[in-house]
């Protein structure tokens, strides 16, 4: 079971007091012995000053009454040791069926609401007794009438003995249960679902890829390419073409960004370039010192499209041809541009 559903108000009230230092080893269950809403029945005891406890709720709203730092005025002397939980609307005379059909949702809220103080009180326990508390006085959830006979603190009985403790019991472990695993996301389908222009898949699951690292699956009209670091991209074939001339993830290793279409070509970027292709001409990686160069005086716009591959210029520095610029770069750390 996971949260119930409710609506959830904070409508803190003056009614509390010190819990001295106190451990909070115990978790009560109250009735209302009355027929209001959890919202009025809060906001009439805050107004009076004659009662409060932790939360109030009936079968479709939850109202926090008393900061649980603090103990509410609910059970005495065992204030400061305990967390409490009302029921509006409730009685102790009513019977199971009552308890059943108009209180069933308010039921799973209470186990919800324990299972949420038990993260941040680390002496309450899901030990829970109804009457007769064969444990005794032991950490656990009860109700006031424990606090009667057990503790000896007062003359209250509720919630009663009809209360339905086995369904609060059957909706706290299912609070409690460990939530399943996530299902496993093979991320190359998941890649693919979100790019159906790849078309038809050829490949029959995924292969690894030969440095081990990656896995990949070969598309009608592109492949994706995954590893753990990187995630999985789609990579169409015209970039994909100049990918493999240059040694697959081993030139310039695996996509990092989905492939853009822009100004009469095609862009991606890998781990160690960005690939360009300008429509019906050979794709080409840029990358280093050059391509921030590029970047800097405005990409593709200013620059063009890249018409050659960078390369040794004879002076010991690179150079790479652009349609309006040659980008070169001197191992001084100088760059510069020569227009066309």
């Amino acid at each position: 079971m996971g949260k119930p559903t409710f609506r959830y108000l904070e409508l803190l009230g003056p009614n509390r007091q010190s819990r001295n230092g106190a451990r909070v080893p115990y978790f009560f269950l109250h009735t209302e012995e009355g027929s209001s809403t959890a919202e009025n029945l809060v906001r009439s005891g805050n107004a009076s000053g004659a009662f409060s406890y932790h939360y109030i709720a009936d079968d479709s709203t939850l109202v926090a009454m008393v900061d649980t730092d603090y103990g509410s005025w609910s059970v005495l002397d065992a204030n400061n040791r305990s967390i409490n939980f009302c029921f509006a609307g409730s009685r102790a005379s009513q019977s199971r069926e009552v308890w059943l059909s108009k209180f069933r949702n308010a039921i799973r809220i209470a186990a919800w609401t324990f299972a949420e103080d038990a993260k941040k009180y680390p002496y309450l326990r899901a030990v829970i007794q109804g009457r007769p508390y064969p444990k005794g006085d032991v950490a656990c959830i009860s109700d006031h009438n424990f606090v009667t006979r057990v503790l000896g603190i007062g003359t209250h009985t509720d919630v009663g003995p009809n209360f339905p403790w086995d369904v609060f019991e059957a909706d706290l472990r299912a609070v409690l249960a460990p939530a399943p695993p996530a299902p496993v996301v093979n991320r190359i389908d998941e890649c693919a679902g979100k790019n159906q222009w790849l078309g038809k898949r050829i490949t029959v699951g995924e292969k690894v890829c030969p440095d081990r690292r990656g896995r990949f699956a070969k598309f009608e009209n592109g492949y994706v390419y995954w590893t753990a670091t990187t995630g999985a991209y789609a990579i169409p074939n015209r970039i994909f073409e100049t990918w493999a001339e240059h040694g697959f993830e081993k030139g310039y290793g695996y996509p990092v960004n989905v492939a853009t279409t822009i100004n009469g070509g095609d862009i991606q970027a890998f781990e160690r370039a960005v690939i360009y292709r300008q429509d019906g001409q050979v794709g080409h990686p840029v990358y280093g010192e050059i391509f921030k160069r590029y970047a800097r005086d405005g990409y593709e716009p200013v620059l063009g499209w890249p018409t050659g591959d960078e390369h040794d210029n004879g002076t010991g520095g690179r150079i790479q041809s652009f349609e309006h610029a040659d980008l070169i770069w001197d191992p001084s750390g100088v760059s510069k541009v020569v227009k066309k």
